[in-house]
């Protein structure tokens, strides 16, 4: 059932609006394409109709379209599957899907349909809004009374993340206990009620991960404490049970923000068979599914480069995380927040390990040009860092922000480019040039012929003006 990325596949469709029960496999067809009315189109998925099956490719964005205007035509789309079967092998590949269908409610079966189906919710758009929160509808006063307000939480680009359902990176808040007034850090989160009222949820920073006492009733071995400390992630799914609910299947994690221990279900995390371009190995998938970290190579960054990285599911970050090099320890990461809270530059930048006097430079309001960075997806970079006080944090730019552009000196230059270096950056120049408005050319040390024109008509119209 799996499909090669270089092989053309076809797409199955499950029509189930007649299906009296789960166990059964719903009605299976070929898509064949879409009609100018943006119906539909199928056929039977025999070896004698391949010349109408419409075909895709992993590596075209045939799909993509295709999607978008499959979706458009059901109120309800979850009436209905669809699946990925090797163009080459359609009548077996239907076949083995039919079978899979029916024994749907089985773990392996559920597994391998995930990794043939196509997710209809990687293309609904408008899932995004759905789920973002009103910011009408939420209760500014209880943020007031933290001492933090709707303007602050703009401008430092947390509010966005939080009306997407997302934790805020750490912020101060003011809790008043009596007459008096604690003030300290914590991430921040909405969430809502039974009733759909809109609540705050206040995550506190924490001195250490509290592994010495049982976490929804699962106590740590000694060498899961050192895991976790050592990488962040167990790198194993344990079975947890909450005070009020049924135990269940997680990935666990540590916030390296607050030392809070994440739980994530094993069964939210979806996890593709294929990941930027790569097809995972058996082994990989498997390994990736039990939350081991799995090196995968060759894989395409968006900007078409290829990159290597280590992948590993991540209860905080909700899914599946890309590590660069090595797993930073959760020391790493409470020296860099606490570098953070001080306004200090970090200890490393990107991947790149600062200097001293590096960050002595940048503490001190400096901008330095830093090589061999190494972004989200892999990649190499270079850029002008400079720290932002207010933020607390390095801000990157592709221009040296102290200059304005296009006022700057000539750094560098060769022997022919002097006169030029003369006139933009000592206002000096030779007795023939020094007529001439415009920027010299290269290695230019006389006026061309257009330039003499104009100086001899400036020459005459001051002749002409000037008082006797």
């Amino acid at each position: 059932m799996e499909a090669n990325s270089n092989d053309n596949y076809v797409l199955v469709l499950e029509d189930r609006t007649e299906v009296k029960n789960w166990q059964e496999a719903g009605k299976l067809s070929i898509v064949s394409g879409i009609d100018d009315k943006g119906k539909l189109k199928t056929t039977e998925p025999l070896e004698a109709n391949q010349a109408a099956f419409l075909k895709f490719n992993s590596k075209d964005g045939l799909l993509k379209n295709f999607m978008t205007n499959f979706l458009k035509q059901f109120n309800n789309p979850s009436h209905f599957g669809l699946y990925k079967v090797l163009a080459s092998n359609v009548e077996q590949g239907v076949d083995n899907l039919r079978t899979l269908l029916q024994s749907r409610e089985t773990p392996e079966s559920r597994q391998q349909l995930a990794e043939v189906g196509v997710p209809f919710e990687d293309y609904l758009p408008q899932q995004k809004k759905s789920t973002a929160i009103d910011a009408d509808k939420v209760d500014w006063k209880m943020l007031d009374s933290l001492g933090l307000s709707r303007e602050r939480l703009e401008q430092s680009g947390e509010l966005e993340k939080m009306l997407n359902w997302q934790k805020s990176n750490l912020v101060t808040i003011a809790i008043p206990i009596g007459d008096t007034t604690i003030y300290t850090e914590a991430r921040l989160a909405f969430r809502t009620d039974n009733e759909g009222n809109i609540g705050l949820a206040i995550h506190a920073m924490r001195k250490e991960p509290q592994l010495d006492y049982p976490y929804m009733g699962y106590k740590f071995s000694p060498e899961e404490k050192e895991q976790l400390l050592a990488t962040g992630n167990l790198g194993k799914t344990i079975e947890v049970t909450p005070k009020s609910g049924e135990p269940f299947a997680a990935y666990v994690s540590i916030d390296p923000q607050t030392n809070e221990i994440i739980a994530l279900r094993a069964d939210r995390v979806s996890i593709p068979q294929e990941i930027k371009g790569v097809t995972l190995s058996d082994q990989q998938y498997k390994d990736l599914v039990e939350g081991k970290a799995v090196k995968v190579e060759g894989m395409t960054a968006k900007s078409g480069k290829s990159f290597d990285a280590t992948l590993q599911v991540n209860a905080e970050k909700k899914g599946i995380e890309f590590i660069f090099g090595e797993n930073k320890s959760l020391k790493e990461h409470q020296e860099q927040r606490q570098d953070r809270q001080q306004g200090k530059a970090p200890r490393k930048l990107c991947g790149l390990e600062l200097s001293e006097k590096q960050r002595e430079a940048l503490d001190n309001g400096r901008t330095l040009y830093l090589k061999n960075m190494i972004d989200k997806e892999g990649q190499p970079f270079n850029a002008y860092v400079r720290m932002d006080k207010e933020q607390n944090r390095p801000r990157f730019y592709k221009w040296n922000p102290d200059k304005k552009q296009g006022t700057g000196k000539v750094e560098a230059v060769a022997e022919e480019h002097k006169t030029q270096v003369a006139v933009n950056n000592h206002g000096k120049t030779n007795e023939a040039t020094k007529q001439v408005k415009e920027p010299l050319k290269k290695g230019q040390t006389t006026p061309t012929a257009e330039q003499k024109q104009k100086q001899d008509e400036n020459k005459q119209k001051k002749s002409r003006g000037r008082k006797m």
